[in-house]
């Protein structure tokens, strides 16, 4: 492996005493001459999944005192898990003003003509394992690196001090100050974190958008007091304010970026990608790869189909395909535990209580600097309200980054070189000509650090897991991939043999052709 690489991908290091134990039962089935029919197959799998107890979520259904929820809150959320009735949902003990994010929007993918061409998600790492241990390690050093600008990294004794300890652990054995919670996709590791996309004006319309945002006041963290933790978990709003800057800046710290995601609609940064990637709408073609058709008409330009009209529009619609299927993983499937919920247990663990968690992050560096800044081991949270009201694993954000980067890299020729990349000035209020150091950006790494930064930048406010982040862009990519087959099946130039493929790398480095 390169110096420079990022940590390693491999879904083998995830623990699946879950999918044993289903295996096991499946066998005794068969020996049983038991035959499932498809639908009861599915929902036995994911019952077999499903996290129960600590290691599931459970924010908004009533707790005791110590974070465990209260007794029957479990049972009654298995129960309107299983039958998917809306009486069922409507019966949780939810009494505070915060209300879960749409479980019944997690049933209807799997009759979704799609869904039998898209992935599922592995089992989520066990409470117990190693695996997770080393992911929440990562994240309290995310959180203590939050107004480190991402460009200063190599230059961080911190950051130094976070590589020393992330180093001695499997996930991020080969971790350097310049690859730090990258994923390692191609390209992704060349030059700034942030994605040009995210810096770049964006053409709109008649005009352009500076990409100047409203940023979070340095040292906003919030949920490091149990009382405050407690009320948010129960669903209570939150009793912190997050203040910010009168004025805008671009984005450069981890905290910044996480601040983008905290308000950003579904597919706001991929549309303006699209129209980064675009430029002069009534001159596509420079920027079509050699696969779209329209390239190299002689008499025609696309525009509804394989044109501007089409990659906007295109945005929309994967995305709702994205999250259907990321709601399904994340209800039906999974039920995983917010990293708040695994901080308040690291929190007990250090107390003295046995809570389950593995001993690495107990005993680790990063949480021993958090206790000494917060006078607790709760993970500090970058939003007031902690992370959103629905199960962790896959990310939303990630799952939509997922499918959106796929098609964009998809209708866009990967390799080109952006015209006129810029960086912000150290005060990050104005902009300036790119370092020509560095390696000139292509659309391509643009787009797979684009979806980095919307998957990670979560992960930097505290409320996402690495496996939430690189299962759900696995996730969207494959609904995109799923999207493309569909469109090209039903499109004029594909029936004709016209369109002969969409083509683009993947996340993992691998050509696809669909």
């Amino acid at each position: 492996m390169p110096p420079n690489s990022a940590p390693p991908l491999d879904d083998s290091l995830v623990d699946q005493p879950a999918r044993r134990a289903l295996l096991k039962r499946a066998a005794g089935m068969a020996a049983a001459g038991v035959v499932l029919p498809n639908a009861a197959r599915a929902a036995t799998e994911s019952a077999a999944m499903r996290a129960t107890g600590s290691a599931a979520f459970g924010k908004t259904l009533a707790h005791d005192a110590s974070g465990a929820l209260a007794p029957g809150a479990m049972q009654s959320f298995e129960a309107a898990t299983s039958s998917g009735k809306i009486v069922d949902w409507e019966r949780l003990p939810v009494t505070n003003e915060i209300r879960l994010v749409n479980p019944l929007a997690a049933y209807p993918w799997d009759k979704d003509p799609m869904a039998v061409d898209v992935m599922k998600c592995p089992t989520f790492p066990a409470l117990e394992s190693a695996r997770l241990a080393e992911e929440a390690l990562e994240l309290y050093w995310m959180a203590l690196l939050r107004d480190v600008p991402l460009w200063d990294y190599e230059r961080s004794s911190l950051v130094r001090d976070a590589v020393a300890e992330l180093r001695k652990t499997t996930l991020n054995a080969n971790v350097t100050a310049a690859t730090l919670f990258r994923l390692g996709t191609p390209g992704e590791s060349e030059g700034y974190f942030v994605s040009q996309m995210l810096w770049m004006p964006i053409p709109y319309g008649a005009h352009n958008l500076w990409q100047g945002y409203r940023t979070a006041f340095k040292g906003s963290d919030f949920l490091t007091k149990w009382d405050d933790y407690l009320k948010v978990i129960n669903g209570e709003w939150p009793p912190g304010i997050l203040n910010h800057f009168g004025d805008l800046y671009y984005l450069r710290s981890g905290r910044d970026v996480g601040e983008y995601v905290h308000w950003d609609f579904s597919y706001q940064a991929f549309i303006n990608a699209a129209s980064i990637l675009l430029g002069n709408p009534h001159r596509p073609r420079e920027n079509w790869p050699a696969t779209n058709p329209y390239k190299t008409s002689r008499t025609m330009n696309g525009f509804v189909s394989m044109g501007p009209a089409y990659v906007h529009n295109a945005m929309g619609s994967v995305s709702d395909c994205a999250f259907k299927a990321c709601w399904n993983e994340k209800w039906i499937r999974h039920r995983a535990l917010r990293p708040e919920e695994y901080g308040a247990l690291v929190d007990r663990a250090v107390r003295g209580e046995a809570t389950g968690v593995h001993p690495i992050i107990v005993q680790s560096d990063a949480v021993k600097r958090v206790r000494e800044k917060f006078g607790s081991a709760l993970l500090p949270q970058g939003y007031p309200e902690g992370a959103p009201p629905h199960p962790a694993y896959p990310s939303g954000h990630a799952a939509v980054a997922g499918a959106c980067v796929t098609v964009l890299k998809a209708m866009f020729d990967e390799k080109r070189k952006l015209r006129f990349p810029l960086q912000p000035t150290r005060d990050g209020k104005d902009w300036e000509s790119i370092d020509p150091n560095l390696p000139a950006p292509t659309a391509g790494a643009e787009l797979n650090k684009l979806a980095t930064c919307m998957a990670m930048g979560r992960n930097f406010a505290g409320v996402h897991w690495r496996s939430d982040a690189w299962q759900g862009l696995l996730l969207g990519e494959s609904v995109a991939t799923a999207w493309l087959k569909t469109e090209k099946m039903k499109s004029i130039e594909g029936q004709q043999g016209w369109l002969k493929s969409f083509e683009f790398t993947s996340f993992a480095g691998h050509k696809v052709v669909v």
